[in-house]
C-alpha cells in the first residue's frame, strides 16, 4: 500500500485536528513502515494498528515508556537476565513501544521473532521501525494476548471492538473502534497506487487459497478449531457436516483458515468446489488490483458486459473474481454483478 502524504494529512485534520510537527513526524514514520510492510494488506488491519498507537501512546504518535513506567505492577520490578555470552542485567520490563509491550518473556519473544537484544535492551522497543514490527508482527500473529486481526477483520466483516482483545481484553475498546473508523476513512482517501519516484508491487493473479477458495466438506463430520491444529478448542458451530461449503483462505501446516464458522479445518477433508459464476451487467467494468476504486487497473480491464466471470469472495461491496481462459484476476464492484443464467439443457 502507498499513501499520498498531503491527501493523508488534509484528511487527518478533518477526521480530527491538524497534527502538531512532532505528530506529523511520527505520523510519516508510521507511513514509511506500513508501506514497506508486505504482510499488511487490508487497510481495515492498518486502521486499527494506527488507532492502537493513537491510544497507546497517548496521541504522541511515537513509541514511549509507560506513565509510572510499571510502579505497582509485578512487571515494574527488575527481573535478572543473562545473555549468550554470560553478561547479566536487570531490566523492568514496563511497556514500551507502540503497542506497550510488558512481561520479560514478551520481550524475549519479541527479541526472537525480530533476532534482536530486545531482551537485554528492551529500550529498543523505543526506536520506531522495531516498535512497528513488534506491532505488526504481533496483532498479526496473536503474540500479546492469543487473539489476531484476522479473527475480527476478515473477508466477513469488521469487528473494531472486539479487535481490542489482541492488545487489552475491552479497556477502552470503543474509544478505540471511534478511532479506527476514522482512520480507515482517512487511509482510504489517501491510499495511491504509486507514490512518484517510489516503485510499487505490480499486481499478482489471485492465489486461492489466500484469495477465498470455497471448497466442500469430504469427511462425515469435521471439527472446526480455534487455531490451526488438533490442540486447539472447537468453536461455535462446530462440527461442519459432510457437503458442507466453506470459503477457506490461508493454509498452515495442514490446516485451513475457514469463515462461518471463522475458524481451522484439516485442509485433508476439504475438496475444491465449483466456483459461483456471475455475468457482468455493467456495458464496461473495471478490474482493480484490491478492494477498491483507489486500486490500479490490471491488465485485460475493463470487462465487457455479458462477460463471465468465477467468484472467489466478497468485501466491502467488492468481489474478488477471476475471467475462466483469460487469466485476468482482480476486484471489481459486486454491484456490477448479477448470477449467470445456466444454459438450457
Amino acid at each position: 500500500m502507498k499513501f499520498d502524504r498531503e491527501k493523508f494529512f488534509a484528511a487527518y485534520t478533518a477526521a480530527f485536528a491538524a497534527p502538531n510537527d512532532g505528530q506529523k513526524q511520527g505520523l510519516n514514520a508510521l507511513l514509511d513502515a506500513a508501506e514497506a510492510d508486505g504482510e499488511i494488506t487490508d487497510i481495515r488491519w492498518l486502521a486499527y494498528m494506527f488507532a492502537t498507537v493513537k491510544h497507546e501512546c497517548a496521541d504522541r504518535w511515537k513509541p514511549i515508556e509507560e506513565f509510572g513506567k510499571g510502579k505497582g505492577h509485578k512487571y515494574g520490578v527488575p527481573v535478572p537476565v543473562k545473555d549468550e555470552q554470560g553478561r547479566s542485567y536487570a531490566h523492568a520490563y514496563y511497556g514500551r513501544g507502540y503497542v506497550q509491550l510488558t512481561w520479560d518473556y514478551n520481550y524475549r519473544n519479541m527479541g526472537k521473532v525480530l533476532g534482536n537484544r530486545l531482551l537485554y535492551e528492551p529500550e529498543l522497543a523505543l526506536q520506531a521501525d522495531v516498535a512497528y514490527r513488534i506491532m505488526s508482527h504481533g496483532m498479526r500473529n496473536g503474540s500479546f494476548t492469543g487473539a489476531k486481526l484476522s479473527r475480527f477483520i476478515n473477508a466477513e466483516g469488521c469487528d473494531y471492538v472486539n479487535a481490542r482483545k489482541i492488545i487489552n481484553g475491552l479497556d477502552q475498546a470503543q474509544r478505540i473502534a471511534g478511532y479506527s473508523t476514522r482512520l480507515e476513512k482517512v487511509l482510504r482517501e489517501s491510499a495511491v497506487a504509486a507514490i512518484p519516484g517510489v516503485p510499487s508491487p505490480q499486481p499478482q493473479p489471485a492465489q486461492p487459497a489466500a484469495g477465498g477458495q470455497r471448497y466442500t466438506v469430504t469427511a462425515a463430520s469435521l471439527n472446526v478449531r480455534s487455531g490451526p491444529g488438533a490442540a486447539n478448542p472447537t468453536v461455535t458451530g462446530s462440527p461442519l457436516a459432510q457437503g458442507t461449503t466453506v470459503q477457506g483462505f490461508e493454509t498452515q501446516d495442514g490446516w485451513t483458515r475457514i469463515a462461518a464458522p471463522a475458524g481451522w479445518v484439516s485442509a485433508k477433508y476439504l475438496e475444491a468446489a465449483a466456483p459461483q459464476v456471475f455475468t457482468v451487467s455493467a456495458a464496461s467494468l473495471n478490474v482493480r488490483s484490491g478492494p477498491g476504486a483507489a486500486n490500479p487497473t490490471v491488465a485485460g480491464s475493463p470487462l465487457a458486459g455479458g462477460t463471465q466471470v468465477h467468484a472467489q469472495q466478497t468485501q466491502n461491496g467488492w468481489t474478488q473474481i477471476t475471467v475462466p481462459g483469460t487469466g485476468v484476476a482482480g476486484w471489481v464492484s459486486s454491484q456490477y454483478l448479477q448470477p449467470a443464467v445456466p444454459a438450457p439443457a
